[in-house]
């Protein structure tokens, strides 16, 4: 995680989970944060300097941010721009982003655990 920006990461990641877990309200206010956690956290991995990095390390930021740009289309399906595959086409993009930042966060977590023995 890039130090300078972690907090970046920390709220973004809040609002994008308090927004799909209130979006049963159907309430504009939950579209809106969940829009604003998908581009916090889609900014967070644009921003993340690559050069000088593991190769491990930059295929977890390449990954970060293609998952950030699938929660950046479940936002806009959430504004109903999809609504011809359904009402809820939003929760497709978000189970894939969600797969590919957990996978991230594995692969991480994997490769610090090893470098610490």
């Amino acid at each position: 995680m890039n130090k300078k920006y972690k907090y970046l990461y920390i709220v973004s990641v809040l609002m994008l989970l308090t927004g799909a877990a209130l979006a049963m309200t159907r309430h504009i206010v939950f579209d809106i944060i969940y829009t604003l956690g998908a581009l916090g956290y889609t900014l967070y991995y644009v921003l993340a300097p690559l050069k000088e990095r593991s190769h491990l390390i930059r295929r977890v930021t390449r990954m970060g941010a293609f998952s950030g740009l699938l929660f950046l289309l479940s936002a806009i399906a959430r504004f109903g721009v999809f609504d011809a595959y359904g009402r809820n086409a939003w929760l497709l993009f978000l189970a894939l982003g969600l797969v590919y930042m957990c996978y991230g966060n594995v692969l991480l977590y994997l490769s610090e655990r090893k470098s610490k023995k």
